[in-house]
């Protein structure tokens, strides 16, 4: 190719990136012409043709090629594309017939043609291509990874799985891969139904492969049988003398997904035929975390409306089990984590502000180099807003947050230092320190930052002192505080006084928000129900609406009602921050996916 040929293929590149593609046929025939031999003039003369459907011209391009026998396979394929795509399916198979009869000992004939029918999507014809290929090459693990897929494709699932354990028959280290062709389709249904018994079937007659049995449990846990799945990790781990390191995945990975009993199971069983093993201290904390987040799924609490310590059995579970890793493992690099954890259970669960900070005031002073401690410091900075020692508490902020400078925690300790101006009354102040914060809405910290500043800027006045906005601040704290008739008093001498006031759709959410927070359950509905018709104009409306939803989903156990409510919030609000969970929600009522 000389340097002009080079410039004018260049410029026929150029207009087919473009689009332009009757000026680069243009160039490239007269590039082809010239030199024929010339391998990339006739594909991009070819891609040309096929751009603008002018298969009869690229078929007759691919005709000449082959009169030169370069590669029959690959020409005849191609050939018989363009010609399905022309619509000439009779000649486009003879083409392909064509293709296998020029090399049909070799395996790759086979492939190529495969690609070319997958290419137009016959695959179902490109299965009897390969199948045709396995038996005419007398080879049964020929094309595996190709044929598991293309039954994929063809909902053949059962042979897949079959093409899939014969794959992992012949490298168990192909089990990755595996997993991640098959995750494509799990969702199909039919997959996990067809799949399933195959596994469970090698695993019987082979129980020594391992990739059979994690292939199995994975299968099992995508289709929420952990009671299974234990039993298969449980069988893995002891086979391959694990030290309970299986079951520890396991476990998390059953409580991340809220299958409690069997991850409940698999950490005891570590906990007791491994104490001493490296996943034990893990196991035990595990364990803890488990218990917490399952108790603020049930949305547990540890005193009712009038303010009498009733059980919290998940709570007290999670106390008992961090205590007893503390017990354990004195020593772990994870003590200090565990004790501040315990610390907020005292503080946000048992409301025990005197043991809370003295068990975060000892990961203060005894750990005080650790990650825990700046997350104790900030704790003790929130119990001495509780106790209504906001000196106290802006000193810790404020000492936290020059500490720190960035990051979520120093944002969080700057979002307390704002909020302490706000319950003074100090508005001004408090606007300036929420405008200077990370304005980053996937955090949950810049939204509350940015929702001050709009209560801020919206409720001013109407006189100067800031009457209304004032109440409001006041009840904040004592809500926070867990003075409930105080701010319960407080936000309906608000409405009382100022029912016309633009923050009194504030007020009301925080009303019904104090109403759900002391277990008055029923009260708070209805405040929760009524607020749109209220309020209609509020951006509090859908937060309402999905409130109300979770109060009939999690705390009456009214399914029915929940799911409503959840599809009112879609239909008049269908571009909401919560339309999102309210589908999921929607679907889980439901049984989706189940």
């Amino acid at each position: 190719m000389d340097s002009t040929q080079v410039a004018r293929f260049q410029l026929a590149e150029s207009y087919l990136r473009a689009g332009q593609f009757d000026r680069a046929i243009g160039l490239l025939e007269d590039l082809y012409e010239a030199s024929p031999a010339t391998h990339v003039f006739y594909e991009k003369l070819k891609e040309g043709y096929e751009n603008v459907k002018m298969y009869d011209e690229a078929i007759a391009l691919v005709d000449q090629r082959l009169a030169l026998d370069a590669n029959p396979v690959l020409l005849f394929s191609e050939k018989a594309r363009l010609q399905f795509l022309k619509g000439d399916e009779q000649a486009a198979y003879a083409s392909w017939d064509e293709a296998i009869a020029a090399a049909p000992n070799h395996a790759n004939s086979y492939r190529v043609v495969f690609q070319s029918l997958s290419r137009v999507r016959l695959f179902e014809r490109a299965v009897s291509i390969l199948e045709q290929g396995r038996e005419k090459l007398n080879s049964k693990d020929q094309f595996q990874m190709d044929l598991a897929y293309l039954y994929s494709l063809t909902n053949a699932h059962d042979k897949a799985m079959q093409e899939y354990v014969g794959l992992l028959k012949n490298n168990e280290r192909q089990l990755s891969f595996v997993r991640s062709r098959l995750g494509r389709f799990i969702d199909q249904e039919g997959v996990l139904d067809k799949s399933i018994p195959i596994v469970e079937d090698v695993v019987r007659e082979t129980p020594l492969n391992r990739s059979y049995r994690e292939l199995l449990g994975w299968l099992y846990m995508e289709n929420a049988q952990y009671s299974e799945a234990l039993n298969v990790y449980r069988a893995i781990d002891r086979l391959e003398q694990e030290n309970g390191g299986i079951l520890f995945s396991f476990a998390k990975q059953a409580a991340d997904a809220a299958a409690y009993e069997p991850a409940s199971a698999a950490f005891a069983e570590i906990l007791e035929r491994y104490p001493d093993a490296p996943s034990a201290p893990e196991a035990q904390m595990g364990l803890a975390e488990m218990h917490e987040q399952r108790a603020q799924e049930l949305l547990e609490r540890a005193f009712d409306e009038s303010g009498t310590r009733i059980s919290a059995p998940n709570y007290e579970a999670s106390f008992a089990a961090y205590q007893v890793f503390l017990q354990q493992y004195p020593t772990h690099p994870y003590y200090p984590e565990v004790l501040k954890r315990m610390g907020r259970l005292q503080q946000d669960v048992f409301f025990n502000l005197g043991d809370a900070e003295a068990t975060l005031l000892e990961v203060l002073n005894e750990f005080g180099s650790s990650s825990a401690a700046n997350d104790a410091d900030f704790d003790l900075g929130r119990i001495a807003v509780m106790r209504g020692d906001l000196d106290k508490a802006r000193l810790i902020f404020t000492r936290l947050e020059e500490k720190l400078r960035i990051g979520e925690l120093a944002e969080k300790a700057r979002f307390q230092l704002a909020l302490i101006h706000f319950y003074e009354g100090e508005f001004d102040a408090s606007l300036t320190l929420s405008q200077v914060m990370n304005e980053n809405t996937s955090t949950d910290i810049a939204n509350d930052a940015i929702e001050l500043k709009v209560l801020l800027f919206e409720n001013k006045g109407p006189d100067s002192l800031n009457t209304p906005l004032n109440l409001y601040a006041t009840a904040s704290l004592a809500k926070r505080q867990r003075t409930y008739d105080i701010a319960l008093a407080g936000l309906d001498d608000l409405l009382l006084r100022f029912g016309s006031h633009a923050l009194a759709d504030d007020a009301r959410f925080l009303r019904a928000t104090t109403l759900r927070e002391i277990g008055e359950t029923e009260s708070a509905l209805q405040a929760f129900l009524e607020f749109h018709l209220i309020h209609p104009t509020s951006f509090l409306v859908d937060r309402s609406l999905f409130t109300a939803a979770e109060i009939y989903e999690q705390q009456l156990g009214d399914d029915d009602k929940a799911a409503e409510t959840y599809s009112k919030l879609l239909l008049e609000h269908p571009t909401s921050l919560l339309a999102s969970q309210a589908r999921d929600r929607i679907r889980m009522l439901r049984g989706d996916g189940t």
